[in-house]
């Protein structure tokens, strides 16, 4: 089978094979080098929320701390003066010594963390649509997130020029009402949200190097795979090359030796066919041979006794033909001999059997003949012969035959033998009665 026939070797052969493969790569590449690009953008991600996460469980410790201590006091001064719109019982206290302190806020006491925070672009902060200062109403997309997009269940994220803000709902208890109201609630059971806000420009800068060094590796991978690719390409070529001219070898070889082994058949049937005509033909005349004329006498025979289909046999002599020889020699008898054959053939069917007995007899097997219908074209053809001469060297040459008829039929124990020796018996009449006639076998 030719390699043509084979769809991936003939794509393996075809120059589209190498943009085929450089686009394989890259695209293998490209969806490696994006998918990587996802995972370090989302490993940033994780990153700046879990710092925002860790803001809102500080923040969570810090509420059940105040929680648990009721209010948090402290000494009155023009960075902490006296809240007015905190309105609670024991508000300011007077310590032995003379010393005031004032009671503070939540959202007072994250503005003071956040003045502690050693990251200055770190703050908390809480965020209300009813705070206790009207002042401090929020305002912009930060009311659009308490309004609309902030749950107890689902805190939201947002980044803004590099500021990412975590928002988270604040949820009322029982000791928030001590400086709340409850018309300050909103319909989720919350008072606001605790915004946790901070610069991610670090990161998102850290974040790059992650980015370019993605892009070198894959850049590398895919040279390298592409590389080694088209170095397998060009070698599956040189071997399918190497295979094709082997092959192309090995036909070759087999051509010639098939166009040797033809030529030996048909010189083997030539043989064979020139054998088997030796074996069944008179190498002189053409005719069948004595061997044929036997072997056909049983088959005729056998079909006798079988079917009852009739046969006579005729056994012709040449006259004088020893005198032929003698006089004109033994080229001219070869002739005489090839002559009369010829002459005889022209007289007879295609289902007759025209055989050289022995020297100058002859035989015929005349199928489906009865003796007389026989012995009638037996005369035919000594007439016939009688008006025919053979030229040699300027010579004519008379000739005349003698012939002996006989049938199956009229024997009493039927054999080849038998047939053959009524036959001669009547051909020995024929010659006894001055030649030149035929003679029935009685």
């Amino acid at each position: 089978m030719s390699t043509n026939n084979i769809p991936m070797l003939r794509l393996i052969k075809a120059p589209i094979a190498t943009v085929v493969l450089v686009a394989i790569w890259l695209m293998l590449t490209s969806v490696s080098y994006y998918w990587n690009q996802i995972i370090i953008s989302q490993s940033t991600q994780k990153t700046i929320q879990a710092k925002g996460l860790g803001g809102k469980r500080m923040v969570e410790i810090l509420l059940r701390w105040t929680t648990k201590h009721q209010q948090i006091y402290v000494p009155i001064s023009a960075h902490n003066p006296e809240n007015p719109y905190l309105n609670t019982a024991n508000k300011n206290l007077t310590r032995e010594d003379g010393k005031k302190f004032t009671q503070i806020s939540v959202g007072r006491m994250l503005e003071q963390l956040n003045e502690s925070f050693l990251d200055p672009t770190f703050s908390l902060s809480l965020i209300s649509l009813k705070p206790i200062n009207p002042k401090n109403k929020v305002k912009g997309w930060q009311k659009e997130v308490l309004a609309h997009q902030l749950t107890p269940t689902n805190d939201f994220k947002k980044i803004i020029n590099n500021q990412f803000h975590y928002f988270s709902s604040f949820v009322a208890n029982d000791s928030c009402f001590s400086c709340h109201d409850k018309s300050q609630l909103e319909p989720n059971n919350t008072l606001g949200g605790l915004v946790i806000s901070y610069d991610i420009s670090e990161l998102i800068e850290q974040e790059k190097p992650l980015h370019r060094q993605n892009l070198m590796i894959h850049i590398v991978i895919f040279l390298l795979m592409t590389s080694i690719s088209l170095l397998s390409l060009n070698g599956i070529r040189r071997l399918v090359r190497q295979l094709e001219y082997e092959k192309a070898n090995r036909d070759l070889i087999i051509e010639e030796k098939t166009a040797v082994l033809k030529e030996e058949i048909q010189q083997h049937k030539e043989v064979r066919s020139t054998l088997q005509r030796i074996s069944t033909h008179d190498p002189l005349t053409g005719i069948r041979n004595r061997r044929h004329l036997l072997e056909s006498l049983k088959n005729e025979l056998k079909r006798y006794q079988r079917y009852k289909s009739d046969f006579s046999l005729l056994l012709i002599d040449l006259d004088h033909f020893r005198q032929i020889n003698d006089k004109y020699g033994n080229e001219c008898g070869d002739i005489v001999l090839k002559a009369f054959a010829e002459s005889v053939k022209q007289s007879l069917r295609e289902s007759d059997t025209f055989a050289r007995y022995d020297g100058e007899e002859f035989a015929i097997i005349a199928t489906n003949t009865k003796i007389d219908s026989a012995l009638r074209f037996a005369e035919k053809l000594v007439s016939r012969v009688n008006q025919e001469t053979v030229m040699y060297k300027g010579y004519d040459i008379a000739l005349s035959i003698s012939i002996g008829v006989t049938t199956p039929s009229i024997l009493a124990k039927l054999s080849s033998e038998q047939l053959l020796t009524s036959a001669d018996d009547a051909l020995n009449i024929a010659k006894a009665q001055g030649r030149n006639c035929a003679i029935r076998a009685d």
